[in-house]
């Protein structure tokens, strides 16, 4: 397996002000972040930190009065009012959220079975969720074409640079156009878990699911039922109704019931009355989910976004799934079932979540497959036209023998060949000017033996 791209690596993110020097002790607070995020709760979490500062602040008094140092609390200014981290950036935030099926005992690698992107705009003040099927068909950059759901497991398991977290980003780059700088990664224990320490969720079942073949964790059945109407569901119940498949609408049907699962959470979180127990029950919280989660979110970005997030109205929240509408049903040559994109669908629902990230562009593309690889014109095209880039010509070069990829463009596309570049991951020298092109287009990309295989 060979990789012919850059990776990029964990960013370090500035623009966060009004932090302390010291770090905030209580590390379990990024718990109710990461579910108010989920649900984008959207103030949930800021009423979880202010009380737990003011609790944090009574203490502190308490220990002055007794004549205790409160300098390793690292929560008071120098005036001792509370310090919040304020999000200073102005681009926007894209977080990818993966639930993974990770099972007990089990060493990894692991696959997907939840897949979203939670996005912010701090400058416009608005957020969103998609949600993205797992059976959706897409290109892995370096392995070819599978399942969108496999990309952690070929990170993790072919030692992809930054392994499978990384690869589940570049994934969704290429495919989508969108890139998460920040990432969240749960596994069904944690969720199950922390679930419970909430003292469970509160919603309404739309219709009665009957599951006899519900995956257990040994790869048998333990079957679930649940009838339709307003209940209260644990831990244990939530993860089985967030991630069964037994209805009609399946998959569909299972990243509703996901989002559902999320704005509950949410509105858990909000109830007042929870915050001074959730509270008194911090380290237990904290030691219960730990080993269940991973994100490169600092507490300063978790706090900071949280803060931001309060401040954008309920009604500047969507929530978007690539469903039925979006998609159709595929067999591979393997015979495998599967969906694959309605690009120009996709592309309408994330230029309305994600706005000017998802940019088109004002060109004519054609592209020739220079190499002996069957069907890569094809591919490439495809996944330009999720871009919203206008594809006017797919087909053969007058050679099968090139051995470097070119873009060749007319003078005035330069900078829409920049741009195509940067989607393909070619450097910008690839980039050439060919005013005589003898097609009915712009730009040119012409695929050579250098081609990363897709």
């Amino acid at each position: 397996m060979r990789f012919e791209r850059t990776f990029r690596g964990d960013r370090k993110v500035s623009g966060i002000r009004g932090w302390p020097s010291r770090r905030f002790p209580l590390r379990w607070l990024w718990l109710l972040w990461l579910f108010s995020a989920l649900g984008l709760g959207l103030g949930a979490s800021m009423l979880a930190y202010r009380l737990a500062f003011q609790e944090a602040l009574r203490a502190s008094s308490s220990d002055l009065s007794r004549g205790e140092s409160t300098a390793s609390t690292g929560i008071l200014s120098e005036n001792n009012t509370l310090a919040f981290p304020e999000w200073t950036g102005k681009e926007r935030v894209n977080i990818l959220i993966l639930g993974i099926d990770q099972r007990e005992g089990e060493p990894g690698p692991w696959r997907t079975d939840t897949i979203m992107v939670a996005t912010l705009d701090p400058v416009g003040l608005s957020a969103g969720v998609l949600s993205i099927p797992r059976d959706l068909w897409v290109t892995i950059p370096g392995f070819g074409e599978n399942r969108i759901n496999t990309a952690h497991f070929l990170g993790d398991a072919y030692g992809y640079p930054g392994g499978g977290i990384a690869l589940a980003q570049e994934t969704i780059r290429y495919n989508f156009g969108i890139p998460t700088t920040y990432y969240v990664r749960v596994n069904f224990t944690a969720f199950e878990k922390a679930i419970d320490l909430l003292g469970g969720i509160d919603l309404c079942v739309p219709e009665t699911i009957d599951d006899p073949k519900y995956p257990d964790a040994r790869y048998g059945y333990e079957p679930f039922h649940i009838d339709a109407g307003c209940q209260h569901l644990d831990g244990r119940t939530a993860l089985k109704y967030a991630r069964t498949r037994a209805t009609r609408g399946g998959d569909f049907d299972r990243m509703r019931r996901q989002q559902q699962v999320i704005q509950a959470i949410r509105e858990r979180v909000l109830r007042l009355n929870m915050l001074p127990n959730l509270i008194a029950r911090a380290p237990a919280l904290w030691e219960t989910v730990k080993d269940g989660v991973r994100t490169n979110l600092t507490l300063e970005q978790m706090i900071a976004l949280a803060r931001l997030s309060a401040r954008i109205p309920e009604e500047r929240i969507r929530m978007v799934t690539i469903g039925p509408s979006m998609t159709r049903p595929y067999t591979t040559p393997d015979g495998a079932e599967v969906l694959v994109r309605i690009p120009e669908k996709v592309r309408e629902a994330l230029a309305e979540l994600f706005g000017p990230q998802v940019p088109r562009l004002e060109v004519r593309v054609a592209i020739q497959n220079g190499t002996m690889r069957p069907g890569l014109a094809a591919r490439v095209a495809e996944s330009l036209r999720a871009l919203g880039v206008e594809i006017v010509e797919v087909g053969n070069a007058d050679r099968f023998d090139y051995a470097e990829t070119r873009i060749l463009i007319r003078p005035e596309a330069r900078e829409a060949g920049h741009q195509v570049a940067g989607w393909l991951d070619l450097p910008l020298t690839s980039v050439q000017e060919a005013p005589d092109l003898r097609c009915a287009c712009d730009l040119l990309i012409r695929l050579g033996a250098d081609f990363p295989e897709r």
